[in-house]
């Protein structure tokens, strides 16, 4: 694919699961929580990197959704890499070589993200990533002030 194929390709995979972009980043309100998907290209390859956030709250207002500084916790879509080897091994990697891939070869990387780390929580709620910490979500930034929001229950 190529950079507008990859783009396209993105945009449909994020629309067809619900998510609707406002300015740069696709979003999905969730039980107690809001979800934004957005791209960050590469500065050193013609790879993206296809990041997901979790925001912890009720968010009534489209027109003051938080942005990506604001996350509670966050992933990335993750691809094997069709060229890059460590060991002689292909490895999942974030850095996605759009040009390396055709649309059906990322589709199961994208419905696998989606299926275990991205909709469970906008379905289930905070608790889902609460549950699962340490297993498919971590916490890097401010933890105890996500912490105290994950395990309160007014977000």
């Amino acid at each position: 694919m190529d950079k507008k194929q990859f783009n396209t390709f993105c945009k449909k995979e994020f629309e067809v699961r619900g998510f609707k972009k406002i300015k740069k980043t696709f979003y999905l309100l969730g039980k107690d929580l809001l979800c934004g998907i957005d791209l960050q290209k590469s500065d050193y390859s013609n790879s993206y990197y296809i990041n997901y956030y979790f925001f912890i709250g009720v968010f009534n207002d489209t027109n003051n959704y938080p942005v990506c500084y604001d996350l509670d916790v966050q992933g990335r879509i993750l691809a094997m890499s069709k060229t890059q080897t460590i060991s002689g091994k292909h490895f999942l990697t974030s850095a996605i070589e759009y040009e390396e891939y055709t649309e059906e070869e990322l589709r199961p990387y994208f419905d696998k993200e989606f299926e275990e780390r991205i909709l469970p929580p906008i379905h289930k709620g905070k608790k889902y990533i609460l549950d699962n910490l340490g297993k498919l979500y971590f916490l890097t930034l401010r933890k105890e002030e996500v912490m105290q929001k994950l395990n309160t229950g007014d977000g």
